[in-house]
């Protein structure tokens, strides 16, 4: 498949799972609210005609600004949630000066589905 360079770029994550490791709102040095956490979601599969096996992912997410203060009010940890975002990547530099990068998932909207269990 070629793909023109006229082709805009694609950047959306669609998520489903449990808020787990909620952090604490902080403030960021430029003065906006942040919140991080984790969200865990699950998938199914089939390992031939009867077998079925279960795969769980721990995606790390962030929220900026209102809603990471709506998520720190009203969603808790277990809550079973409904995430749009984009996929961003963050580079850190370790103790021996080693550059390195980690994926993680911006929310742009977080919406309570279910409550903790």
């Amino acid at each position: 498949m070629a793909v023109s360079r006229e082709t805009p770029e694609l950047n959306y994550i669609v998520l489903t799972g449990r808020m787990i490791e909620k952090g604490e709102l902080k403030t960021s040095s430029y003065g906006m609210f942040v919140i991080r956490f984790k969200l865990e979601n699950s998938s199914s599969y089939s390992v031939g005609s009867s077998e079925e096996g279960k795969k769980t992912y721990v995606i790390s997410v962030e929220a900026w600004g209102n809603l990471a203060e709506t998520i720190d009010r009203s969603i808790t940890n277990g809550t079973f949630v409904l995430l749009e975002g984009s996929l961003v990547s963050r580079s850190y530099e370790d103790r021996s000066k080693g550059l390195h990068y980690r994926m993680i998932v911006k929310a742009t909207d977080v919406m309570a589905l279910g409550s903790g269990s």
